[in-house]
């Protein structure tokens, strides 16, 4: 290997040690003004050209709505949805990522409002079954009907659902019977919704006492 070679090697080498460490560097640096509730430095750096260039387009939004959502500006936090809805600049999961996620918390508030608007950007992304399970969730929590328990288990037993969407699948069939006031199977399924959940998502508080 020619002096040469190894030292373009050894460039590139260096220049990714100093990339990552670059991100790793302004990720801490978000988070860390998250956990300090920061909002205008968190706004300051993701504004900043080279955050965007090392994050990415995405992760900066995501931030910069995070901010909005945690020191409660609505106008903000519906101005930044709106924008981010709009974009075409995201992969098509990321987006998915992002609607599902602020959708379920406002279905968990009873937020009518900000659910409707999470709901009717999700109904555009072209996925029938991701579409469905999402509409009928805000059926069960903001309509709080109870017809739709035995269309939900045959979901569940059709196999095309896993992790979060049968979690939640699970946890809206779970609310039906509750309102029924079936507890026994009420808690059931809260119990077989907790599987399917990340310690960390939005339901686990909502399950924490079942």
């Amino acid at each position: 290997m020619s002096q040469i070679t190894i030292s373009v090697i050894f460039a590139i080498f260096i220049f990714y040690i100093v990339w990552q460490g670059l991100k790793n560097f302004y990720l801490r640096s978000l988070n860390s003004c998250i956990r300090e509730k920061d909002w205008n430095t968190i706004q300051k750096i993701t504004d900043m050209k080279l955050t965007e260039k090392l994050l990415g387009e995405y992760v900066c939004d995501l931030y910069q709505l995070r901010g909005f959502y945690l020191s409660k500006d609505i106008i903000k936090f519906e101005e930044k949805a709106q924008e981010m809805a709009s974009k075409n600049c995201y992969s098509l999961q990321d987006k998915k990522d992002f609607l599902e996620q602020y959708y379920h918390m406002f279905l968990l508030k009873y937020d009518k409002k900000h659910a409707k608007f999470f709901l009717d950007e999700i109904k555009k992304i072209d996925d029938k079954h991701f579409v469905v399970y999402n509409e009928q969730s805000f059926y069960v929590m903001i309509e709080k009907r109870t017809d739709l328990i035995k269309t939900m288990i045959d979901e569940i037993n059709s196999k095309k659902y896993y992790g979060f969407a049968l979690g939640v699948i699970l946890f809206m069939i779970a609310r039906q019977y509750e309102y029924l006031d079936d507890i026994k199977n009420a808690k059931t399924y809260y119990e077989n919704a907790k599987v399917c959940f990340h310690p960390k998502a939005v339901y686990m508080n909502k399950l924490k006492d079942f």
